[in-house]
C-alpha cells in the first residue's frame, strides 16, 4: 500500500518539538526531557506529533524550563525556583508558556493560526539558498583553488548569514533536500524549488535576475557614491510623494563607525514556479542581511517577530519589510520588526 500524504503537526506539536531541538545550542533528548516533566518517553513523543496536548501544568514546566538557558547547567538539567528568575526570566517565562497555551486552545488570531513559520516547509519540495560570490581579488588565499588548503567556502558572500540560516532551515525540516549554492551552481531545476536569496547586488547575481522578473516593487536596491561597499535602498511610495532613500547610520564618534545597517526581507510566489516561493534576505552591507536572516532564526525574537509577520500580512501573497538593523561594538543586533522605531517601511500584495 502506498503511503498517505505526510501529516503536518499542529502549531502546539511544531513549537514544543522547536523548543527541545532548537532553542538552546545543546538539543534535548526526548528521555531527558520526559524526566523533568515526570512523564515517559512516548509522551513526550505524543506532545509533539499532536496526539496529545499538555495539560496547564505541563506547558508551565515547559515555560519554565525554557524561559532562561540557566535551566542547563554544567551538563544538569534543572527547572529553577520562583525566588530564582531574574526579572526579564520571569518575564519570558509568562509569555512563553501564554503562547503555548493559545497555541493548544487555538486563540491565536484568525491569520496567525493559518500560517506555518516562515522557514517550515511542509510540501518536502527542496529548497535552495543562494548566496553570491566574492570577486577573485578580494577573497582569502585559502579561497583560491591553488591553495593546498583551499576552502572554497571563502568565496562566499554573506557566509555569517549562510551558515545561520542552512543550520536553522536543516533542522526545521529535517526530511527535505536543503543545498547553499552560487549562482553559477544553480540548475533550472534548482530555479524551481524554494529558493532564498540571500545577500544584495553587488555580489549575487540571482537577487538582480529575479528582481527583474517581478514586477512593481515598490523597494528598489541602487548603488550610492557615499556607500561604495553596497548598494542602498530606496522606496517609491504608491502614493506619488518623492521617494525616500534608507541608508546606513554612521556614529558621530567615528571610531565606532557604522552604527545602524538596513536590512530587507521579501517573499514572494517563486517567478519560475508559482507553486514554490521565492524568499530575500539582505541588506546594504552585510550585517544587515545577517539581521534579515536572524529576524526569524534567533530563539529569543524570532517568535514575537514571526507573529507579527502573520498579524501583519496573513494571507498576502507577497509582502515585504524594510527595517533597521542595529550594530553594537561590530556586532549585529537582531532587529524586533514588532516595534514601530525599527520598520521602516512595509507593503504586501493581497491573492
Amino acid at each position: 500500500m502506498a503511503p498517505g500524504p505526510r501529516r503536518t503537526p499542529p502549531p502546539l506539536a511544531r513549537r514544543l518539538k522547536e523548543l527541545r531541538t532548537g532553542r538552546w545550542q545543546r538539543q534535548l533528548t526526548q528521555v531527558s526531557l520526559a524526566r523533568l516533566l515526570h512523564v515517559g518517553e512516548s509522551t513526550v513523543s505524543s506532545y509533539e506529533t499532536g496526539q496529545a496536548a499538555p495539560g496547564d501544568d505541563k506547558l508551565w514546566l515547559y515555560a519554565t524550563f525554557f524561559a532562561t538557558p540557566r535551566s542547563v547547567s554544567n551538563g544538569q538539567l534543572r527547572v529553577l525556583s520562583e525566588d530564582e528568575f531574574l526579572p526579564q526570566e520571569r518575564e519570558e517565562r509568562d509569555s512563553l508558556f501564554g503562547e503555548l497555551r493559545r497555541l493548544r486552545d487555538g486563540g491565536a488570531s484568525p491569520r496567525a493560526q493559518g500560517r506555518r513559520r516562515t522557514w517550515d516547509f511542509p510540501d518536502d519540495t527542496p529548497v535552495r539558498l543562494v548566496c553570491g560570490k566574492i570577486p577573485m581579488e578580494d577573497v582569502s588565499s585559502l579561497a583560491l583553488a591553488t591553495n593546498s588548503n583551499f576552502t572554497r567556502l571563502l568565496t562566499y558572500a554573506d557566509l555569517d548569514a549562510m551558515v545561520e540560516l542552512f543550520g536553522h532551515i536543516r533542522a526545521e525540516n529535517p526530511g527535505t533536500d536543503v543545498r547553499f549554492m552560487q549562482p553559477d551552481d544553480m540548475s533550472d531545476a534548482d530555479l524551481s524549488y524554494h529558493v532564498i536569496v540571500v545577500g544584495g547586488l553587488g555580489w549575487n547575481q540571482t537577487t538582480g535576475s529575479f528582481l527583474a522578473l517581478l514586477e512593481n516593487l515598490p523597494v528598489q536596491q541602487v548603488e550610492d557614491e557615499a556607500f561604495p561597499d553596497g548598494e542602498i535602498f530606496v522606496v517609491d511610495p504608491a502614493d506619488g510623494s518623492p521617494p525616500r532613500r534608507y541608508v546606513p547610520q554612521q556614529s558621530r564618534n567615528a571610531a565606532f563607525g557604522v552604527v545602524e545597517d538596513v536590512g530587507f526581507f521579501a517573499r514572494f510566489p517563486n517567478p519560475y514556479n508559482s507553486a514554490t516561493t521565492l524568499t530575500i534576505c539582505n541588506g546594504v552591507h552585510s550585517r544587515g542581511v545577517l539581521g534579515a536572516v536572524r529576524m526569524l532564526t534567533n530563539p529569543s525574537l524570532r517568535d514575537r517577530n514571526e507573529e507579527y509577520l502573520a498579524k501583519t500580512f496573513g494571507d498576502a501573497i507577497s509582502y515585504g519589510v524594510l527595517f533597521r538593523v542595529p550594530i553594537n561594538i561590530s556586532k549585529t543586533v537582531t532587529p524586533e520588526i514588532s516595534n514601530p522605531r525599527n520598520r521602516l517601511y512595509e507593503w504586501s500584495e493581497k491573492a
